[in-house]
């Protein structure tokens, strides 16, 4: 499976009732140049339009669907991970389209150094009327490596580009399912998992060179709920690690404020979430991540149950 120079590659990418704009993502996968992976779709829909769209791409020995009845972006993307093959497994979303040189790039970023565990790049809004709705982004204009957690203030990243090495994956317990999209605390998934990883001693890399191009358009109306929900999960991610007693938690919550009051927000909703909205939503956030059971063992919000080998608490 795959080459001693070239790893066997895995590309996960989950979806919710959203049929022709995954047969997109997919589509563009799929034209990938790169000689080894597969592609696995997380099917958590409520209707058949999802999995009839697929099934009108054609069969393609690298593509395989899974069904899910749980709700949950972490919930989907543990479940991806643990039927996935590949040594290096990526993710972008069900309303984002890759370029064909994608997967090379994700191979040749985790070559720059192997303390390199999690690759974040690019999400390019696509072009849009502003009037229209806005399309959440974050545009990278260098690459960066985080080594420390002090790092992680200039390291937020999104899941619609990123990629982790398996056996880091598998050390910790996989994504919270607790976070991320369509769990309770919102989510801020990426970003737990990214803190873990700069806490279990290893690097976080950020690059331009690794890029997709962002389909989602919302309407403006649902900017504030957007950002508010982005903060809303920070707030519960940060509260966990502080129960956990993470060293260098608090620093790294007074560089990040100093961010908030004076800088842009890293992941840009194309215009500016007012301050208060964003403080208010990271305090309720932070307050539910005080009272949600935490399981101190597997560092993750819940109780563990047996989904898979190496998930400790997802469920």
């Amino acid at each position: 499976m795959g080459s001693s120079s070239r790893p066997f590659l895995s590309v996960v990418v989950c979806t919710r009732d959203r049929g022709s704009a995954v047969a997109q993502t997919v589509t563009s996968l799929l034209g990938n140049s790169y000689p080894a992976y597969e592609v696995l779709v997380v099917n958590q829909s409520r209707t058949d339009d999802t999995a009839q769209s697929l099934t009108a791409l054609g069969r393609d020995g690298r593509l395989r669907s899974l069904r899910s009845c749980e709700a949950g972006l972490s919930r989907a993307r543990n479940l991806g991970v643990c039927e996935s093959k590949g040594q290096i497994i990526a993710f972008t979303d069900d309303d984002c389209d890759v370029p064909e040189n994608w997967l090379e790039e994700v191979a040749a970023a985790f070559e720059v150094d192997r303390r390199i565990q999690l690759v974040f790049g690019s999400v390019i809004p696509a072009p849009h009327e502003p009037s229209e709705g806005l399309i959440p982004s974050y545009e990278l204009r260098e690459p960066f490596v985080a080594r420390t957690v002090r790092d992680k203030k200039r390291a937020d990243g999104m899941g619609a580009c990123m990629a982790l090495r398996r056996s880091t994956w598998d050390a910790l317990g996989g994504f919270d399912p607790c976070l991320g999209a369509g769990a309770p605390l919102r989510s801020a998934e990426e970003n737990d998992f990214a803190l873990r990883v700069l806490l279990a001693g290893f690097w976080v890399y950020e690059t331009p060179a690794v890029r997709v191009l962002h389909r989602g358009l919302r309407p403006r109306q649902a900017h504030d709920a957007l950002a508010a929900n982005y903060l809303f999960g920070t707030g519960a991610m940060f509260a966990k690690h502080f129960r956990l007693g993470h060293r260098g938690i608090v620093p790294l919550l007074s560089l990040i404020f100093l961010r908030w009051v004076f800088e842009r927000p890293l992941v840009s909703y194309s215009t500016s979430p007012r301050r208060l909205l964003r403080l208010t939503a990271f305090c309720r956030g932070w307050i539910e991540g005080m009272r949600t059971p935490l399981d101190r063992a597997t560092g993750l919000y819940g109780l563990p149950s047996p989904v898979g080998p190496g998930l400790g608490g997802a469920r």
